[in-house]
C-alpha cells in the first residue's frame, strides 16, 4: 500500500498594483520533500481574465511577464533545455530549499499566497487538481453544467404539465440557508424536494466534494425539509475510477435517505407521485 506524502504548495499570483493589493490566480508551485519533487503548472495562453481585470495593461507585458515566470519556474523544477521533460532533483533538502526560495514574499508583479499544506499519495496528480480549482476554477463549470441540468429537469416537467407544482424555495434553521430550485407541495404543504446535481466531474476528489456539500445541507436542514428528499443525478459519461466514486456518492444518498434518479422524463414523473 502506498503512502500518503507530505506535500507544500503555493498559489502563483499575477498582482501588478500593489496598492490595490488585487490579484488573479496564475498558477501553483508544489514540493514533495520526502521524494524530491518539485513542480509547477501555470497559465500563459488564456490571458483573458488578466486582460479583462487589468485592463490598463498592455497584453504583451502581461505575456512576456508570464513567459518570464514560466522560464524562471522551469529553471528551479529542473527542466531540461526542451522545457518538455523534469529532472529530478536530489531527495530531501534540495527540492525543499527551492521550494522556499521561490515563495519568499518579494516586490514584483508576480507574487507567492501562504505555503499551504495537504498529504496525497501523487503530488503530481494533486498538483493537476490544485490548478483546476485555484486556476482553471473547475468549481465554476460545475456550477455552469448544473445549471444546465436544472434548465433540462425545469424543460422536462413541463414538458410533463407538472412545472407549475413546484417552485425555488430557501429553508433555514437560524444559522444556516440553503436555496432548493424545486419544491413540490400539496394543499399548502410542502411535500418533495427535487435538487437536480451535477457529478460528472473527471476527478474522482471533485465527485466526493461537490456530493458532501449537498448531503451536509440536507441533513443539516432535515428537520426544515419535507419528508421526500431527491437528487436528480447526472454522473459520468463511462465505467473508470469517477464511476466508481459515484457509485459510491450513490449508495452514500441512498443510507441518509436521499432517493437518487436520473433526470429523464420517466423518472421525474414518477417521484410526482408524491404530489398525488
Amino acid at each position: 500500500m502506498m503512502n500518503r506524502l507530505a506535500v507544500r504548495y503555493a498559489i502563483i499570483r499575477f498582482q501588478p498594483h500593489v496598492e490595490t493589493e488585487e490579484f488573479a490566480n496564475i498558477g501553483v508551485v508544489l514540493v514533495a520533500p520526502e521524494m524530491g519533487y518539485l513542480d509547477f503548472r501555470i497559465e500563459t495562453r488564456r490571458i483573458g481574465r488578466l486582460t479583462a481585470f487589468f485592463d490598463a495593461l498592455d497584453a504583451r507585458l502581461i505575456r512576456q511577464v508570464l513567459g518570464d515566470c514560466r522560464s524562471e519556474l522551469q529553471r528551479l523544477a529542473g527542466y531540461d533545455r526542451t522545457g518538455q521533460s523534469r529532472l529530478s532533483l536530489m531527495p530531501g533538502e534540495s527540492a525543499e530549499h527551492l521550494f522556499a526560495t521561490l515563495t519568499k514574499d518579494r516586490e514584483g508583479i508576480i507574487r507567492y499566497s501562504d505555503v499551504r499544506y495537504a498529504m496525497h499519495l501523487d503530488p503530481a496528480a494533486l498538483l493537476d487538481q490544485l490548478f483546476d480549482h485555484y486556476v482553471a476554477r473547475a468549481f465554476a463549470d460545475i456550477e455552469y453544467k448544473e445549471r444546465l441540468l436544472e434548465r433540462h429537469v425545469r424543460q422536462l416537467l413541463s414538458n410533463q404539465q407538472i412545472s407549475a407544482r413546484f417552485r425555488s424555495k430557501v429553508y433555514s434553521d437560524g444559522l444556516y440557508t440553503a436555496r432548493f430550485p424545486f419544491v413540490g407541495d400539496k394543499d399548502g404543504e410542502d411535500r418533495i424536494v427535487l435538487k437536480p446535481i451535477y457529478l460528472g466531474q473527471k476527478e474522482p476528489m471533485n465527485i466526493f466534494d461537490h456530493a458532501n456539500k449537498w448531503l451536509f445541507r440536507v441533513n443539516r436542514l432535515r428537520r426544515q425539509l419535507p419528508e421526500h428528499v431527491t437528487f436528480a443525478v447526472e454522473g459520468p459519461a463511462g465505467p473508470g475510477p469517477s464511476d466508481e466514486a459515484f457509485q459510491e456518492v450513490s449508495t452514500l444518498f441512498e443510507r441518509n435517505h436521499i432517493e437518487v434518479i436520473s433526470p429523464e422524463a420517466s423518472a421525474l414523473l414518477a417521484i410526482a407521485r408524491h404530489l398525488q
